[in-house]
């Protein structure tokens, strides 16, 4: 499972640098999905803490909300090959 998470994220990576590079609409496109991923991801992970924190309860048991939360999981999902492709540019751009 490990591996076909990598295996997805390389691929997605690769395909969002690449398209981020041909097409400058789609460029905004992209990059505009990660601001609204991040903040998702943000907000649910923050609001899991406070949460937390202001039940007084032990994170272990509270963990299963965040994990199962549609938001967090697909802003994740999304981040992950966001930032591999970002990190790919930047490789890309310091070689020219």
């Amino acid at each position: 499972m490990t591996g076909l998470v990598l295996i997805g994220a390389i691929i997605g990576g690769l395909i969002l640098a690449v398209l981020r590079a041909k097409y400058e609409g789609l460029r905004k496109i992209i990059d505009g999905l990660a601001v609204l991923a991040y903040l998702g991801f943000f907000s649910i992970a923050a609001n899991s803490v406070a949460r937390t924190l202001l039940d007084d309860t032990v994170f272990m048991t509270q963990v299963h909300d965040v994990l199962l939360s549609p938001v967090f999981l697909g802003s994740g999902a999304y981040l992950g090959p966001y930032g591999l492709c970002m990190l790919l540019q930047q490789l890309w751009s310091r070689r020219q």
